[in-house]
This record gives structure tokens, C-alpha cells and sequence, in this order.
């Protein structure tokens, strides 16, 4: 009885049981479901999240809002090349002078037009600014928009002292903006060429950087008295940081300095020995009792040297050759702007081999230390 009780068993089974042919396919069609709940629940998240609004660009797709502060020479030059960048549009100028924020918004089609830095940035959605105003206000207006978060591009000097960079810098901390400085031989063609070329053997050994310019020309351009008196900030400038930048960025352990009052009643010779830690050597000049400007480099390093002059010609001497490179790709300019607006569509910090505020600190502490060698 048992035994036919069993068999009775094993038949239903079998009689009910499904074949595995069926079986393969209620499980795929199992799957394929459990696939479209998946999408489904995800497509209603992406609807009700309201962190993914509908339509919602992806941060690679944004286009930046941009405005331009001071619409002189520098300024213009940065606008033109920056209108290029497909995922960048100008959306205001501001400049005092009314004749000139009218004439660049109209050469450029930018819409909007304010007087007052205050004025814009209540008006506006920036994500970012472009400041190109004379030398010595370059700080002071850079100020209120690093505070009000708008990320920046800001022309050198990024003020005239290492303290007035480092409130920029505080500011740009507390805001979260992110500010590049536009020291473009970090990016100039044949400098990045001639250095490549130098470290492929090893590190630089030393650098010599000059960076002359007419003081007589300079007062007839009519700067300020206190700008001409400190003009390493203004020009000489950009040796000082490409010799930090070529030498790694790495910190002073020595250095002697020399400025004087020559020829006028404001400092036109500046001189610097300096050792850095890694000991790379360096020798810095900068000259306002010439009649002419001259900017020029060197970089050794082993069995090798790179000469720059203008900057537009490379010469490069190794395994008993010399090697001319005379055609200049790029002055920097568009690099640094691409560099920027590529580190706030990525979300992330302005670092080497764009200066950032932390490196243009120390740039413009050396140049203070520099400047404090004035003997009678």
C-alpha cells in the first residue's frame, strides 16, 4: 500500500511537473521583467529627484556664464579667445569707462553692460569671471567677486604684495571659488617644449630669467607713481614664477637680493640669487634703465641647455647638436582659459601647472623678498 501510494505520487509529479524547455523560457521572461521593473523605478527616480531635474545637462554639456572686468587691451584679448570655447558664452562686461564697455559689447555681442563690479554681481548668475583691469586694482576688484563664489580668471598681478594674494585666497577658500592666475608661460608653447626636453634627462639644475622693460616709456604711458616704484610686480613678474614653476615649485632655502634706484626716483634694478630645496639654482634680473623690453630664459639640466629669448625662439644644445624650434604654437593664453573652465566643469581644484592661489602666494612673497633688497 505503500509502495502504490508512492507511485501514485511520482505520477502526479511527473504529470504536473514542467518540461525544461518551458522552464528556460518562464525564467527568461522572468528576467526581462525584473529588468524593465529596474529601468522603470530608475526613470521615475530620475523624474522626482530633484537633483536630476528633467532635461538636465550633464556638467560636460553646461555652458558657463562668463563676464569681463576691465575692457582694455588685456581684457579684449581674453575675450577673444575665450567667445571661441563652444561651452563658454560672455553674458556681461563691466568696465567704468563707459566709451569702452559699449564699443568691446558691441564688437562682441555680449548683451550686457555695468559700470560697477557691485551692480553686476547683484544682477547676474556668473560661474565665470575674467579680470583684466590695470596692474595695481587687479586685487581689489577681484576681491568681491572671489567672495561671491564666481569662479575667476585673473590677470597678473594678483595685487602687489604676497598678503593682498593671500585675502584673495582666504576669500577664495571661504567662497569655494576657484581662481587661476594668468601667468601664461606655464603654458607657452616652446617654454613647455624646452622643458619637456630638459627633464626628459633629469631635473633642472639652474635657470636664469631676465625680463627688461624702459621705465622712461613707462612714465610716458602714464602709470602711477607707487606702480612705477614697485613695476616687479606689474612685468618681472612673470620670471619670477616661471623660475618657481621650471624649479618644481620647491620651496627657498636661500636667497640674496639687490634692488636700487638708478637712473630714476623709482627702483629700476632688480637682482636675485636664489637656491631652492631641491638645489636647483636660479639668477633673476630685471632692468627699467634700458630703452627696450627683453624677456629671456635659460634651463639647464644634464648634458643639456634651452635658451629662450623674446619668447619666440627655442635653442637647444645636446649630444653635440643644436636644435632651433622658432614656430610658437601658443603664448599660454588659451591653454590657462581652457585649463580653467575644464577645472569647473570637472569640480576640481586649479593645481599644477596653472598657478592657483596657493602658488601665486609664494610667487608674490618672492617677489616681496625681492623687492626688499632695495640698498641706497
Amino acid at each position: 500500500m505503500t509502495i502504490h501510494c508512492q507511485r501514485q505520487e511520482v505520477h502526479r509529479a511527473r504529470q504536473y511537473s514542467t518540461p525544461p524547455i518551458v522552464a528556460a523560457i518562464v525564467a527568461a521572461i522572468v528576467a526581462v521583467i525584473a529588468v524593465a521593473t529596474v529601468v522603470a523605478l530608475k526613470s521615475l527616480h530620475d523624474v522626482t529627484d530633484p537633483r536630476s531635474p528633467p532635461g538636465a545637462p550633464e556638467m560636460s554639456e553646461t555652458i558657463l556664464n562668463a563676464a569681463l572686468i576691465g575692457c582694455g587691451g588685456r581684457g579684449r584679448g581674453h575675450l577673444e579667445t575665450m567667445k571661441a570655447f563652444d561651452d563658454l558664452r560672455f553674458v556681461a562686461v563691466c568696465d567704468p569707462v563707459e566709451e569702452l564697455r559699449d564699443r568691446v559689447a558691441a564688437e562682441n555681442n555680449v548683451p550686457r553692460k555695468y559700470e560697477e563690479i557691485g551692480d553686476m554681481l547683484a544682477k547676474e548668475e556668473l560661474d565665470l569671471a575674467v579680470i583684466a583691469t590695470p596692474a595695481h586694482l587687479n586685487g581689489q576688484c577681484a576681491q568681491p567677486v572671489i567672495q561671491a563664489g564666481v569662479h575667476t580668471l585673473l590677470e597678473k598681478p594678483p595685487g602687489l604684495s604676497g598678503a593682498e594674494t593671500e585675502g584673495l585666497r582666504d576669500a577664495a577658500n571661504a567662497s569655494g571659488a576657484k581662481v587661476l592666475v594668468g601667468w601664461n608661460r606655464r603654458f607657452h608653447s616652446l617654454i613647455c617644449k624646452a622643458r619637456g626636453l630638459i627633464e626628459e634627462r633629469g631635473p633642472i639644475t639652474q635657470i636664469v630669467a631676465e625680463f627688461h622693460k624702459s621705465m622712461t616709456g613707462l612714465r610716458d604711458r602714464g602709470f602711477p607713481d607707487h606702480l612705477l616704484d614697485n613695476f616687479i610686480y606689474e612685468t618681472p613678474i612673470h620670471a619670477i614664477d616661471l623660475t618657481r614653476s621650471l624649479a618644481g615649485s620647491s620651496p627657498i632655502t636661500e636667497l640674496h637680493a639687490v634692488a636700487r634706484r638708478t637712473n630714476s626716483p623709482f627702483v629700476d634694478v632688480y637682482a636675485a640669487l636664489i637656491r631652492f630645496e631641491n638645489g636647483c639654482v636660479a639668477q633673476l634680473t630685471a632692468n627699467f634703465t634700458t630703452d627696450a623690453r627683453l624677456e629671456r630664459y635659460e634651463i639647464h639640466g644634464r648634458d643639456c641647455s634651452a635658451y629662450l629669448e623674446g619668447v619666440r625662439k627655442a635653442v637647444v644644445q645636446r649630444d653635440g647638436k643644436t636644435e632651433v624650434f622658432d614656430v610658437v604654437e601658443s603664448g599660454g593664453t588659451a591653454e590657462q582659459a581652457r585649463f580653467l573652465v575644464d577645472c569647473i566643469k570637472e569640480d576640481r581644484p586649479v593645481g599644477l601647472p596653472a598657478a592657483g592661489l596657493d602658488e601665486a602666494v609664494e610667487t608674490m612673497k618672492l617677489a616681496d623678498r625681492i623687492r626688499a633688497g632695495l640698498r641706497d
